[in-house]
């Protein structure tokens, strides 16, 4: 029998479309109310973000809810919206549809 037991595993919080629009806005869209980004709204083809960006939310992403995402995930159809980006970092978490 081991020394010591084995630790249940780390539950990851819900990923919350309004604290990735919070974030996004806090540190790409300055001045906008939260509740002003729709969940929808095109990020890339609006130029609120870039391709740094998503690394910056990704980095985010393992800080906040221990979701790492994989490289081949960051790509820029993955983070194109709040709605997008919930849906990559559950997938990651293994919570969403492949």
């Amino acid at each position: 029998m081991p020394a010591h037991p084995h630790a249940a595993p780390a539950t990851v919080p819900d990923i919350s479309e309004e604290d990735i629009a919070a974030f996004v806005v806090e540190r790409f869209l300055p001045g906008v109310a939260t509740v002003e980004l729709d969940a929808e709204y095109d990020l890339l083809a609006t130029a609120v973000i870039d391709s740094l960006a998503v690394l910056r939310i990704a980095g985010w992403l393992a800080d906040r809810y221990r979701v790492v995402v994989p490289d081949a995930e960051l790509t820029t159809r993955n983070f194109r919206s709040v709605r997008a980006i919930r849906n990559t970092a559950e997938r990651a978490a293994g919570r969403g549809p492949a």
